[in-house]
C-alpha cells in the first residue's frame, strides 16, 4: 500500500538485533505508532510469531491496521497506554513473551498534525494529549495551575533554567486573554526570552508541558516494569529515548533490575546480595549512525538501551 508520511522509525535495524531472539516468537510493540518498527518486526517472523501493537493514541492504531494489513495473521492490535502493558498482554490470552519495545516520545505526525495541538506553530488548540479520552490536555495546564505549578513543571520536566520567569508571563498574560493555541503560548514564551535561545527555549517548554499531560515519566516506569514481568527468561527489552529524562528512567531501571547486590545504609554492612534480573546489553546507549542522521535529522537524539531477562532462580 501507499504509505503516507507519519514517523520514520529510528534505529531499525539496531533495534532488532537486540530484540529478535526468535522468529517464531511472541513480541510487543508497547508503542505502535505509525506501525514502521512493528513492520520491520513482522518482516523478521516466521508463520509461528505474533506481534502484540499498543498505542494510547487511537489515530496510530487505525493508521498501523491500515498499513500492517497484510500481516493480520500475525498482528493484534490494541489501544491503551503501556502503563498497563501486563493487564492489555494478559487479555490478549499471553502470559510471556520474547521481546518488548518501547519507541519513546511523540511521533512526527503527532508534532506536524494541527489538531494534535503539539507544536508551537500551530493555531489549533492547546491539547497534547496522546490519548483523546483523557480528561487533562495542555489547555488546563496552561491556563489553570498556578504559577508555582507551572514553574515546577518546566523545571522538572523541561530542565529549563528560566522556569520561573516563563511561569510567571504565562500567568500575567493569561489574566489578561486564555491561551487557546500553540502559537499564544509561543508568543509568550518569545518575548521572554532572547531570539537566540527561543526555540530551544519552546521546545523545553513544549516537552514539559507534554510530559505533564500525558503521565509520561510515571507511565514508562510502569511500561517498564511490567515488561520485566511479562519477558519469558532470554526475552529481550529494547527502548529507545530521546530526552535525558527518559533515558535516565530506562538506564536505572535496567540497572536496579540487573543489580547483584544493594548497599547497605551503613558503611560498616556488607552490601546484601541480589537476584539480578536482566543482563543489560548495551554498555553505552546505542545512536544513530551518520548515515541515518542523513536521511533523517529527527533521530538525531535518539538512544537505544536494551536488555536481557534472566533464567528465574527457585
Amino acid at each position: 500500500m501507499q504509505v503516507p508520511s507519519y514517523h520514520t522509525p529510528v534505529l531499525t535495524e539496531e533495534t532488532l538485533s537486540f530484540l529478535i531472539n526468535s522468529k517464531s516468537g511472541i513480541y510487543v510493540d508497547a508503542t505502535l505508532g505509525g506501525g514502521g518498527h512493528a513492520e520491520a518486526i513482522l518482516q523478521h517472523l516466521d508463520s509461528g510469531g505474533r506481534l502484540i501493537g499498543l498505542d494510547a493514541d487511537e489515530d496510530a492504531v487505525l493508521f498501523a491496521r491500515k498499513r500492517l494489513d497484510g500481516y493480520s495473521d500475525k498482528l493484534i492490535t490494541r489501544k491503551g497506554n503501556f502503563k498497563d502493558l501486563r493487564r492489555m498482554v494478559s487479555e490478549c490470552k499471553v502470559e510471556g513473551v520474547n521481546g518488548v519495545l518501547f519507541d519513546l516520545g511523540v511521533s512526527s505526525y503527532q508534532l506536524d498534525e494541527p489538531a494534535k495541538g503539539f507544536s508551537f506553530r500551530s493555531n489549533s488548540p492547546l491539547d497534547m494529549r496522546m490519548d483523546r479520552t483523557s480528561t487533562l490536555s495542555a489547555l488546563e495546564v496552561v491556563n489553570d495551575y498556578d504559577e508555582q505549578r507551572i514553574s515546577d513543571i518546566l523545571w522538572k520536566y523541561g530542565e529549563e533554567r528560566q522556569a520561573r520567569r516563563i511561569a510567571r508571563a504565562i500567568v500575567s498574560a493569561r489574566a489578561k486573554e486564555r491561551l487557546e493555541s500553540g502559537k499564544d503560548l509561543a508568543r509568550v514564551v518569545a518575548a521572554h526570552v532572547s531570539d537566540r535561545f527561543l526555540v530551544k527555549t519552546l521546545a523545553r517548554v513544549f516537552q514539559a508541558i507534554r510530559i505533564e499531560v500525558n503521565g509520561e515519566l510515571e507511565n514508562l516506569k510502569a511500561g517498564l516494569l511490567d515488561a520485566i514481568e511479562i519477558l519469558n527468561p532470554g526475552g529481550r527489552l529494547a527502548v529507545i529515548s530521546y530526552h535525558s529524562l527518559e533515558d535516565r528512567i530506562v538506564k536505572e531501571t535496567m540497572k536496579s533490575a540487573a543489580a547483584t547486590a544493594d548497599a547497605r545504609l551503613s558503611r560498616f554492612l556488607p552490601p546484601a546480595p541480589l537476584t539480578p534480573r536482566l543482563r543489560i546489553l548495551t554498555k553505552k546507549f546505542v545512536g544513530p549512525k551518520d548515515s541515518e542522521l542523513r536521511a533523517n535529522p529527527r533521530a538525531r537524539s535518539a538512544k537505544l538501551r536494551a536488555a536481557e531477562k534472566l533464567l528465574s532462580v527457585e
